[in-house]
């Protein structure tokens, strides 16, 4: 009974530990794309770079047979 109690015990703080660094490390690392020069392999920075956009935004829509409209 005691070794139930010191294992789960262990289990929860290690748990409570291992939660408190996985959320540390969400807060400090950036996340997003990384964009990369392919002559010098350094990052690149800003928008400048990125493809421009081929007309205005159109939301996604479900792929139906005409048949099956609705």
């Amino acid at each position: 009974m005691i070794f139930t109690v010191i294992f789960a015990t262990i289990f929860l703080a290690a748990f409570v530990i291992i939660g408190g660094v996985v959320m540390y490390l969400s807060k400090t690392i950036d996340h997003g794309e990384a964009r990369f020069d392919s002559e010098t392999g350094k990052p690149l920075r800003g928008s400048e770079d990125k493809p421009p956009h081929e007309g205005p935004a159109r939301p996604a829509s479900r792929i139906e047979d005409e048949g099956e409209a609705p």
